[in-house]
């Protein structure tokens, strides 16, 4: 896992995702926006470091034979996003789309809509 930061831009060589600052003559000047969240969400250099460090997780952890993550860790960083762990894997596996790892039965859009539980939000971007 190896998130790689500079002034301007954090990436993740895992995750196709990214944090990039921005520096527009508006409010959020200077505030970051994370590639799987809504832009208007502004995050601090260290909640979009976060972020792109949960996304990296989830995803080696999708792909692991390893024993299960640690969930309380996990929903710790995404409370640093303002979010419950179930937000940021609904909106990761949203932007995963065409590239999702294709299953028999019901599409993987069902199987989320399905699968979400009554009174979560989810953010669809």
């Amino acid at each position: 896992m190896a998130v790689t930061a500079s002034e301007w831009l954090i990436t993740s060589d895992v995750a196709q995702e990214v944090a990039f600052r921005v520096d527009l003559p508006e409010a959020g000047h200077g505030r970051w926006v994370l590639s799987y969240l809504p832009t208007h969400r502004r995050l601090t250099r260290a909640q979009a470091f976060t972020g792109l460090v949960l996304a990296e997780y989830l995803l080696l952890e999708w792909d692991s034979d390893t024993p299960p993550f640690d969930t309380e860790i996990a929903a710790l960083h995404a409370a640093e996003l303002g979010l419950t762990l179930h937000d940021v894997m609904c909106l990761l596996a949203l932007r995963a789309g065409p590239h999702a790892e294709e299953r028999p039965g019901p599409s993987a859009r069902e199987d989320t809509a399905n699968a979400v539980e009554e009174g979560t939000t989810v953010f669809a971007v």
